[in-house]
């Protein structure tokens, strides 16, 4: 807490705002001191809750300064981290893939006879090889050099023409020994002959092995920096104030997205990660978030890290489109922000009780009054600002928070939708590389049977162990009839089937090695979970015949499901990949409607799910290197709140004065609220309004009768009944947590004892309104249980910065809610009573 307050110095709408709410309790003190020397006798019954309603704003100011520094820096937290982990974890699932490469390609026929053939057939061969080489860098871009080494460090073939052929020092590259003992993969950066200049970089090395032995190892050079510059373009700051930077376990700058500003090989101050904290880096402090990825299939990379940092000087500086993007009907799951709105109500309630109270009072001592109704002038006045200023505060959390997860949203999309392109990416580099196998050429060349369809199925069982994102491989001539598949057992179709409509006629169209071709997502017996991308090539003989193809079955279901897990992690809500067409390919929550995620706008937008409001971002795939993402989309929803019934409150809406000339035209109604209804009594018949926390609750009694209520008239203490209001207009939904106001209504004559108490929702003034507003009901208009409304009055209602409008509020009759408390019926007197109850309500002054 101490390091975010420290931090308040860089945050220019947060020192407004506390520099607002002091002013704000000086002048309370100044109310409070004025109105105790001016008129004390009068102002003595509100003194106690004005210095309490002070301190407990003195409390919120505190907390709510507090609240928006931790807000504000959580939000260039949360910023940072999504930066950097997306930056980490993208490049880790891509160097997974080359992990899975390097051991495959190893095992390719063509480049084991090569390495154990003779020095003089390897220079007969040499041409070949490197043709070979190519074919594969060409499906595999991610490569911009391939080299086979001789055990010794012997340069054998390399695809590099400009490259030295120089021999890899083996004191130089421990690797080089490393990986020969071993049948695994070896990852590699530094400082390395097979880069220009013995520049660093990045090595994927894999034995070689043939009859049984040893005979060579093969190198793989991944395009980093230019794999990096691509991820740093995808998750960049459009304002480019942040600097993402790759670490290696030393804390050295690997990669930089600016060079000038953060150059590379720079140490850098050790972080702890996950964890928004201060460093400073050339003289100049910053905010910076260190990330370590989550791995991917139990790999974590090199150990690298990825590090997000920004100036002090402008972290805080939030863009426009974040001023922009609050509504503060819009409900957050935000404990915090639920406790400071939760206070902020119950100080506005008690300013308006003191007010309410204040304007009874006056109103029964409306000869010595005119101090008093200047001291509730002053209280009104400051209430008002107090409302404001505070709704403005709880509306700038508000807002940095709806922000925040739209931002988040947006961000986890982009990340899902780049996973979703390099992903499918891999899967157009296989199915064009193995199309090339010699192996698969060779058989398919052969005459088909059930040996034949065995041979295929176990180079197909083997590339299918090694790569398990595929459901099934399958392998087809030229006639369309299936050849041989993995996993053949279990399998619906069996070899010497037909293949499914339209693989064949696919495969024709194709033109080279180059091309691949992608079915629709839709079920296939050959896949029996659900519908699926299936990715075709055309295999040809050494000619050009085209003797068939290869289809790899992508196990959609499992991997798109995984991609979106990954993505979204423990966070409440959902996301979700759509093709072109709006259709669900996959989703992390099974009852979202399609409709629902097709009508969401590319861009950022509030959708409402499962009765909560989520914070929705729709990306449409980019594609990667050379690969098309074909229309697909991803959907990421993150939840806000669960959606509320009411939008603004009522007592939002200020009730207007209406000029009247003469007094006995003059009506003065206290104006309440219940449920989405504003009503009144007349103001001669209420005392004052207490908190509902005095209740005593009584047993036994009716639902509408909630206990007793102790309360002074002019004389001693007494008890009185209190009604729900809620229960007698039968309202079926709850109050809000903060509703809850108890009215205190009294006899008409002296010495006017308190006998009736009405709990409602909340008080929303005292106001005066012209007689000619009146519109009277007929006799038995009212709502159930006895509840009468006398009429209708017509009143002037103002929302803050807006036009005043018209208001109907219903004057209820105050006998007939006496009545209610009798233990036998009253029959209606008819309309000469209602007659006298009008002449008892207006108490039209002589």
């Amino acid at each position: 807490m101490s390091e975010t307050l420290d931090l308040v110095a860089h945050m220019r709408r947060v020192q407004t705002a506390e520099r607002d709410l002091r002013d704000l309790g000086l002048v309370w003190r100044m109310i409070e001191a004025s109105a105790s020397i001016s008129c004390p006798e009068e102002v003595a019954p509100l003194l106690p809750t004005l210095s309490h309603t002070r301190g407990r704003f003195e409390a919120l100011q505190t907390r709510l300064v507090a609240q928006l520094a931790r807000e504000s820096q959580a939000q260039v937290g949360a910023d940072l981290s999504a930066k950097a982990q997306c930056t980490i974890d993208i490049l880790v699932r891509n160097l997974y893939e080359r992990t899975a490469d390097v051991g495959f390609l190893a095992t390719d026929d063509t480049l084991r006879h090569f390495c154990a053939a003779s020095a003089d057939e390897q220079a007969a061969q040499q041409a070949h090889i490197v043709r070979r080489l190519a074919d594969y860098q060409s499906k595999y871009t991610v490569y911009d050099d391939i080299a086979l080494l001789g055990c010794d460090g012997r340069m054998l073939a390399r695809l590099d023409a400009a490259g030295s052929m120089e021999p890899v020092d083996a004191a130089e590259a421990p690797w080089l020994a490393a990986c020969q003992t071993g049948d695994r993969w070896f990852e590699h950066h530094g400082p390395s002959r097979l880069a220009a200049d013995a520049a660093p970089a990045l090595l994927y090395a894999h034995r070689i092995v043939a009859g049984g032995r040893v005979v060579g190892v093969l190198v793989l050079r991944f395009r980093l920096a230019d794999e990096l510059q691509r991820i740093f373009e995808a998750v960049a700051d459009p304002r480019g104030q942040v600097a993402l930077l790759l670490l290696d376990g030393r804390g050295e700058v690997i990669a930089s997205n600016d060079p000038a500003h953060v150059p590379l090989g720079a140490r850098l101050r050790a972080l702890d990660d996950d964890s928004i904290q201060v460093t400073s880096f050339a003289g100049r402090e910053y905010l910076a978030v260190q990330c370590a990825t989550r791995g991917y299939q139990g790999h974590l990379g090199p150990g690298w890290r990825a590090r997000a940092m920004v100036s002090l000087l402008t972290a805080f500086s939030m863009p426009e489109s974040a001023e922009e993007s609050g509504d503060a009907s819009i409900p957050l799951d935000d404990e915090a922000l639920k406790g400071l709105q939760t206070d902020a109500d119950a100080i506005n309630r008690e300013l308006r009780r003191v007010v309410w109270n204040g304007q009874l009072m006056a109103r029964r001592q409306s000869e010595d009054s005119v101090r008093l109704k200047a001291v509730l002038t002053q209280v009104n006045n400051a209430g008002q600002s107090t409302r404001q200023r505070v709704s403005l505060a709880v509306g700038d959390l508000h807002r940095t928070s709806l922000h925040r997860a739209r931002t988040h949203a947006d961000q986890l999309a982009g990340m899902a939708a780049d996973i979703l392109d390099r992903n499918l990416y891999e899967r157009a580099n296989d199915c064009r590389w193995w199309a090339l196998s010699p192996a698969l050429r060779e058989r398919l060349a052969e005459p088909a049977g059930p040996d034949n369809a065995a041979a295929i199925g176990a180079l197909l069982d083997h590339v299918n162990a090694l790569y398990t994102v595929y459901s099934r491989l399958v392998v087809f001539d030229a006639s369309g009839r299936i050849r041989g598949m993995s996993r053949a057992e279990g399998c619906a179709v069996a070899a010497g089937a037909a293949a499914p409509e339209g693989w064949t006629a696919a495969v024709q169209t194709l033109s080279g090695p180059q091309q691949y071709a992608t079915t629709p997502f839709e079920d296939t017996a050959l896949h029996d979970a659900g519908p699926t991308f299936t990715y075709l090539a055309a295999i040809t003989g050494p000619c050009g015949t085209r003797l068939g193809g290869i289809a790899i079955v992508f196990n959609a279901r499992d991997e798109l499901a995984a991609m979106l897990r990954d993505v979204l992690g423990p966070r409440a809500g959902f996301a979700a990949f759509l093709d072109g067409n709006g259709q669900l390919l996959a989703s992390t929550d099974a009852t979202l409607a399609v409709p629902l995620l097709a009508g969401a706008p590319t861009g950022v937008s509030l959708l409402s799910h499962a009765g909560a409001s989520h914070a929705c971002s729709r990306r449409a795939g980019q594609g990667y290197r050379e690969f098309s993402s074909e229309g697909l989309s991803v959907v990421v929803g993150l939840r806000l709140g669960r959606d509320e019934r009411r939008r603004q409150a009522m007592v939002d809406k200020a009730l207007l004065a209406q000029s009247v000339a003469r007094r006995q035209e003059r009506l003065e109604l206290a104006v309440f609220q219940v449920g989405p209804g504003r009503y009144a009594l007349p103001a001669a018949c209420v005392r004052e309004a207490l908190q509902r926390e005095g209740v005593v609750r009584t047993p036994g009694g009716a639902p509408e009768h909630l206990g007793l209520l102790e309360t002074r008239g002019d004389g001693p203490a007494a008890l009185v009944q209190v009604l729900n209001m809620r229960s007698l207009f039968a309202l079926q939904y709850p109050p809000r947590s903060s509703d809850g106001v108890v009215l205190v209504m009294t006899s008409r004559e002296p010495p006017h004892r308190p006998v009736l108490g009405l709990q409602v929702d909340e008080v929303l003034g005292i106001t005066e309104v012209p007689r000619s507003a009146w519109q009277s009901t007929p006799l038995r208009a009212g709502g159930p249980a006895g509840v009468r409304v006398l009429g209708i009055v017509d009143c002037l209602l103002q929302s803050p910065g807006k036009e005043p409008e018209r208001g109907l509020v219903q004057v209820l009759d105050p006998d007939a809610l006496a009545r209610l408390l009798l233990p036998f019926p009253v029959e209606d007197a008819g309309a000469e009573a209602t007659a006298v109850a009008l002449e008892r309500l207006f108490e039209l002054p002589q």
